[in-house]
């Protein structure tokens, strides 16, 4: 028997799948999600992780000062410049949508 010949419900594994072929079978569709719910959860992590990145990192260079580690903080400043554009720029554009998008 070879490939073409065997049936739909097959599978090369050995393995039997139902198929299911009914053109009448009704299909439960859902009612669109309003996607303004899901921004506004996204502009409000954003923004969160922002104001706890800055918190730990201010925090870390006052406990690395007091201690005396000064190279730490040296180091800690190249973290600090490589993630807050990256971050700062997501947050700037989440709360431009937010705060400009139409009412409805």
């Amino acid at each position: 028997m070879s490939d073409q010949d065997k049936p739909a419900d097959e599978v090369q594994d050995g393995e039997q799948h139902e198929v299911i072929d009914d053109p009448g079978r009704q299909v439960a569709v859902s009612a669109p999600r309003d996607p303004a719910v899901d921004r506004a959860v996204i502009s409000k992590v954003l923004i969160g992780m922002m104001a706890v990145g800055l918190v730990m990192h201010y925090v870390a260079v006052v406990a690395f000062e007091w201690t005396g580690k000064h190279e730490s903080v040296k180091s800690l400043e190249t973290v600090l410049n490589a993630w807050l554009p990256i971050l700062s720029g997501l947050v700037g554009a989440a709360v431009t949508y937010y705060f400009t998008r139409e009412k409805s």
